[in-house]
């Protein structure tokens, strides 16, 4: 059995919002790529979008949808909107903000780094969508459990280091 295009890219956007959310169901193309927008003014929030950055917002709209216009798109965007005005353009992405300001923080940290500045900027974006600075800490701490579990998943199961 063959699948079209857009049947693999469905495929692949109900996986990954069941892996990473636990979804059911999956916003739609204009609504993953209003998040992306807001994840990248979030990530510009000290005036520049590293590469690193940009490219893993990037990668992960094109894990989730994968619309080659769109992601074109966002290669070029310059992230300048106000990220309220993108957040509250749809229901779905208004009631995930807490996901947008976690995801945030991954993409801040995509360099390897997370940086005190970075983790101010998201706060200042966080404290525009009304989220509690302390949830902001509690949502970074989180990400260093995950990144911490990751790293000792892949340490037995990858011993001497990645095989590819």
């Amino acid at each position: 059995m063959a699948l079209s295009a857009a049947e693999l890219s469905l495929l692949a956007r109900r996986w990954v919002f069941k892996q990473e959310w636990d979804f059911d169901d999956t916003p739609t193309e204009g609504d993953i790529g209003i998040y992306a927008k807001a994840l990248l003014v979030c990530a510009k929030g000290d005036g520049v979008i590293s590469r690193e950055e940009r490219d893993w917002v990037l990668g992960y709209f094109a894990a989730f949808c994968g619309d080659a216009a769109q992601l074109a798109e966002l290669a070029d965007y310059p992230a300048d909107d106000d990220v309220v005005d993108l957040v509250t353009r749809s229901t779905v992405i208004d009631n995930s903000r807490g996901a947008l300001i976690f995801d945030a923080l991954r993409a801040c940290a995509a360099d390897g780094d997370l940086a005190p500045g970075e983790v101010a900027r998201v706060k200042q974006a966080a404290a525009a969508l009304g989220i509690a600075e302390d949830t902001v800490e509690r949502l970074k701490e989180l990400y260093f459990q995950e990144r911490g579990a990751r790293a000792a998943r892949n340490a037995l199961l990858y011993p001497g280091g990645s095989p590819v």
